[in-house]
């Protein structure tokens, strides 16, 4: 059984890409005016959220995947059937033998406690955005543009200022910003089981801090705020790889790894002082600090995967993967107290009859998966963070090779055994694999 689209779906002679300048001038024009739409939604779009994991570092970090990838517990090292765009390891890539654009929008609802408080936050952001286009029957090649990395924080404390407690000040923590990648990816198939890939992106992004001290007791109410304002800007790598031996009449075992190492990404860094009355009219603009050659080290990551699959059929996989927090190192070549994180996730893919002639509930693809994650975080620099969740998902079938894919996620996490910070959640991702997208089919003449 050869692992490819059954005839009854696609005509492979009508799917041939002639790769001329004018035709990839227009579908390159086309998908930059519809990423172009969707950035312009997804910035006026109402959010209210606030995640004290976002705190350290360059905030949370995105684990890359799509509305597929949520579906099977985020995994996808070792996974992939070649007609949604793989974003976690180009060596996939080479599986796609047909034009596919991508696209998603995850929304998450958040329950946050911390023994003595509780609070609900939501939030709407824009997923990856990805378009594959084979070059030739070994090679293809992937463009996007998909988040890295999210800050968004809010925290308040107070202190009494002496002994009777009649003085007291307010420090209020303020985060927002993050980072975005813009992907060159390619994934070429070099022996008949042995693929590699590389991810080019260009790591972009503006991440502000700032800290609000005010005393509420001194008759003035002036308010002194340190601000930072760090804007990213390097190119970054990935490698990957994959191995797929037929091992049986009907099955493959996949196996697949990718390498990120140890990158350091520059920035220009600004920061000051200001003060503030109790309107928040600025009274003084103190001197500024520029570092306009600054630069971070983001730490290596290493992910492992293998999958059996049956075409068509099922897939069951495993991933693993690792990134070494304690080699982070910010502006001050701090690691801020990360700890190494390392994450497992398992899932399965079902369809109950590909290659059936009628029967819409035949072709709908079916997911569910679990991801255990020890976090980079610790409660009081003891216990580490952790994220525990479950995840179901479908695939329906719009048209060919179309589909609209729905993830439910729901989980946990934070130092869950004692009176630390507790996160619940519950993320629905919607998303689209659009195969033979007409926009870029090249026309035919009878």
């Amino acid at each position: 059984m050869r692992a490819t689209i059954p005839s009854r779906v696609v005509n492979r002679k009508s799917y041939n890409q002639a790769f001329s300048a004018k035709f990839l001038f227009k579908s390159f024009s086309r998908l930059f005016l519809a990423v172009s739409c969707l950035l312009a939604f997804h910035s006026i779009q109402a959010q209210q959220t606030n995640s004290p994991f976002s705190f350290l570092g360059i905030g949370e970090v995105y684990n890359g995947g799509t509305a597929v990838s949520s579906m099977s517990g985020g995994l996808g090292v070792a996974s992939s059937n070649g007609i949604y765009v793989n974003t976690l390891n180009p060596a996939m890539l080479a599986r796609n033998r047909y034009t596919v654009f991508e696209m998603g929008v995850n929304t998450e609802f958040k329950a946050m406690q911390d023994g003595k408080q509780r609070s609900n936050t939501y939030n709407g952001t824009l997923g990856p955005v990805m378009l594959s286009l084979p070059a030739s029957p070994r090679w293809t090649l992937a463009l996007g543009l998909t988040p890295y990395s999210n800050v968004e924080y809010k925290t308040v404390t107070s202190r009494k200022l002496n002994v009777i407690g009649t003085d007291s000040s307010t420090t209020t923590y303020n985060g927002d910003g993050g980072l975005n990648k813009a992907i060159v990816s390619n994934g070429v198939r070099i022996t008949k089981n042995m693929y590699v890939g590389l991810e080019t992106s260009y790591l972009f992004g503006v991440i502000n801090r700032d800290i609000t001290t005010q005393n509420l007791t001194d008759g003035q109410n002036y308010q002194v705020k340190y601000f930072n304002r760090s804007n990213y800007s390097s190119v970054h790598f990935k490698l990957g790889y994959l191995w797929r031996p037929k091992i049986s009449k009907e099955y493959f075992l996949n196996v697949g790894a990718t390498a990120e190492f140890a990158q350091k990404i520059g920035l220009k860094n600004l920061g000051g002082f200001d003060i503030y009355d109790a309107t928040g009219i600025t009274l003084i603009n103190a001197d500024t600090l520029s570092n306009p050659n600054a630069s971070i080290t983001l730490p290596a990551n290493y992910k492992f995967g293998v999958s059996l699959e049956k075409p068509g059929k099922l897939v069951v996989s495993l991933d693993y993967s690792t990134t070494k927090w304690t080699g982070y190192k910010n502006l001050n070549g701090s690691s801020e107290g990360l700890r190494d994180a390392y994450t497992v996730a398992v899932g399965a893919e079902y369809i109950p009859k590909f290659d059936a002639i009628s029967g819409y509930f035949n072709h709908v693809m079916y997911r569910v998966g679990a991801n255990y994650t020890q976090s980079p975080y610790s409660y009081n620099g003891n216990e580490a963070a952790k994220d525990m969740s479950f995840s179901v998902g479908v695939s329906l079938p719009l048209r060919t090779i179309s589909y609209v894919n729905i993830a439910f996620v729901r989980g946990k996490r934070g130092v869950l055994s004692s009176n630390g910070l507790e996160e619940q959640y519950s993320k629905v991702v919607v998303g689209f694999s659009l195969g033979d997208f007409y926009w870029f089919r090249k026309p035919k003449i009878d």
